[in-house]
């Protein structure tokens, strides 16, 4: 270990150079002590390059704001009135449902009072299915 730091210090001149030597000149020269700040700055850089889209489409869409404003409040409106409509529409079912269970509970009483009419020969039962037309033809023969 001992033999691999010294030549490491005999060589530290030609390790610098080397180290800070361009390859095919696409690698900037930055200095070993600057390498984790540039590490999170390209993380950065990425991050925004991923998002350019996202905030080039905000800034299309500042002088449409507006606009979409308006549209979300005429839309907030209009569910305002939906809502309020399909209120209406619940109250009155539940009326309608009362007064089917008032009319269901009245039904046996009505059936009762005719039967007891029937009975007492109150009301003569008419003849069924009968029609004015059939009773006219067979009168005029």
């Amino acid at each position: 270990m001992n033999n691999h730091l010294e030549a490491v210090l005999k060589e530290k001149r030609s390790l610098r150079q080397r180290l800070l030597k361009t390859t095919c000149e696409e690698n900037l020269p930055i200095e070993a002590v600057y390498h984790r700040y540039m590490v999170h700055l390209l993380e950065l850089a990425v991050t925004f390059i991923e998002r350019l889209e996202n905030h080039l489409e905000t800034i299309r869409n500042i002088p449409h704001l507006d606009e979409n404003l308006r549209k979300m409040s005429m839309a907030l409106a209009k569910m305002d009135m939906l809502v309020t409509e399909t209120e209406e529409l619940a109250e009155n079912i539940l009326k309608w449902r009362e007064q089917q269970k008032e009319i269901s509970s009245c039904i046996p009483k009505i059936l009762a009072e005719e039967n007891y009419l029937h009975k007492h020969d109150v009301i003569k039962p008419s003849l069924p299915f009968t029609s004015k037309v059939h009773v006219q033809t067979i009168n005029s023969k």
